[in-house]
């Protein structure tokens, strides 16, 4: 089977996404960034702009504060003062400097009086300019106040973005999960192709909506199956007895054998049902003891030896030597009843039975020489009420279920069944055992160990 590029796959996909714990994160590091950045670069220019609007002679000042604070020095340059004590007019400023030589001493602190000064754009200044510019600091505040609320709003809207982004995915989860709690089996839930967890939310959870409609669409064939099987033999029944009941036929000993048989057969269907639901459901009861899988062999061919030979079919076993199993005896005799009884239904005239140990498991092969199975069909084979030839029905061709218990009861005892190409040339039926943890291969030198995985 080709592996499928990484690209394709779904998860691959999940996997290129980062993880929900850094996108949550890096959310957080946006919007703090954001009210950060954008407060500082709104501060600055609301101070820009404040300064912009001093007069000349005061920036002057302050750029001198500044550049000596650059320096590590201590500015002594005071502001310009003017000797006269009576105001002129002046083209910019209006009133000049209050008869006070300054306002601010050569600390660049406030030693003058008041003054009734404009801005360049004829706004007046505080009438106490020398103190620490209360209305200065007033606008800066008010445009500090404006920056945060902005940054606020867009730190808002950015958090309500990226929690419609994490929330979309879970939100289409959780809409899918109610679809499929009202009976829709085919609702999937969309595959986002950012954050890793919740891609991996919508995967898992589409590949349980997946299993969810197989169960659901095997239960009901199963269903279905279930009624045909049990039609057949209680239609022939209900038929014969109306037949009885009318005087069609007389009640003789072979009219009450085939009831009797048609009663067995329905006995068995139900048994077989009940053992292969076990298996499955993993609560088959296994009673465990050492037995002799060769003679076990030579039991079953000896019972159904009768029934091969009004076939036309010679059984033939191989197993020269005792192969001791640690197993339930009756589910291993119930294994080679059915693999033996499925290749009289398609053998020409040879089936052959043969059992081995090698390494820690024990062989039990059964060969035909019919048609064989094809390799696309040798998995479904084992799958119940599958029948290759659709000629074969419940009376002809058993119930369609060995195979299936066969299967199982493998599994139930640690091994495993397949199905393939025999020497005959027909099929070849192999069931794999784990060997006695007390007993030993056919040359007594390799010890087993009970349930030891060997892949077939």
């Amino acid at each position: 089977m080709s592996k499928a590029s990484p690209v394709s796959t779904p998860l691959a996909r999940r996997r290129r996404g980062l993880s929900l714990g850094v996108t949550l994160l890096l959310a957080m590091l946006a919007v703090v960034g954001l009210s950060v950045g954008s407060t500082f670069v709104f501060s600055n220019l609301a101070v820009q702009n404040e300064f912009r609007r001093l007069p000349p002679e005061m920036q002057s000042y302050l750029r001198a504060q500044k550049e000596a604070q650059r320096r590590g020095e201590t500015a002594t340059t005071p502001l310009p003062a003017q000797p006269s004590p009576t105001p002129q007019p002046s083209p910019q400023l209006g009133p000049q400097w209050p008869p006070t030589s300054d306002l601010f001493g050569a600390g660049g602190t406030r030693t003058g009086g008041a003054a009734d000064l404009r801005r360049n754009d004829g706004s007046s200044l505080p009438r106490r300019f020398g103190t620490r510019n209360q209305d200065f600091l007033r606008d800066i505040q008010q445009s500090l106040l404006q920056v945060g609320l902005l940054a606020a709003v867009a730190s808002a809207l950015l958090a309500f973005l990226l929690s419609r982004r994490l929330a979309h995915p879970i939100l289409a989860v959780s809409a899918a999960a109610a679809g499929m709690a009202k009976g829709d089996l085919s609702i999937r839930a969309p595959v986002p192709s950012g954050e890793r967890e919740l891609a991996e939310l919508a995967s898992n959870f589409n590949e349980m909506a997946d299993n969810l409609q197989a169960l659901e669409n095997e239960r009901r064939q199963a269903v279905a199956d279930i009624a045909h099987e049990l039609r057949t033999p209680l239609a022939i029944m209900q038929a014969r007895l109306d037949a009885l009941e009318d005087g069609v036929y007389s009640l003789n000993a072979d009219q009450v054998a085939l009831l009797s048989q048609q009663t067995q057969q329905l006995t068995r269907l139900v048994d077989d049902l009940r053992t292969l639901t076990l298996a499955e459901a993993g609560r088959l009861s296994l009673h465990l003891g050492t037995l002799d899988l060769a003679g076990l062999s030579a039991g079953v061919v000896r019972d159904l030896e009768d029934r091969a030979g009004a076939r036309g079919v010679t059984l033939h076993l191989d197993a020269p030597v005792a192969i001791q199993l640690y197993a339930d005896a009756g589910r291993v005799r119930q294994i080679a009843v059915n693999l033996l009884e499925n290749a009289l239904h398609y053998a020409s005239g040879r089936v052959q039975i043969s059992v081995e140990a090698r390494g820690n498991s024990a062989w039990l092969y059964v060969d035909d020489d019919g048609p064989g199975i094809p390799e696309e069909s040798r998995e479904a084979v084992f799958t119940r009420f599958t029948r290759l030839d659709s000629s074969r029905t419940r009376g002809t061709g058993g119930s369609g279920m060995g195979l299936a218990i066969v299967q199982q009861l493998a599994q139930a005892h640690g091994g495993a069944a397949c199905a393939g190409q025999g020497p005959l040339g027909g099929a070849r039926f192999t069931v794999r055992l784990p060997l006695d943890e007390r007993g030993t291969a056919v040359d007594g030198s390799v010890p087993a160990r009970l349930r030891e995985a060997v892949t077939l």
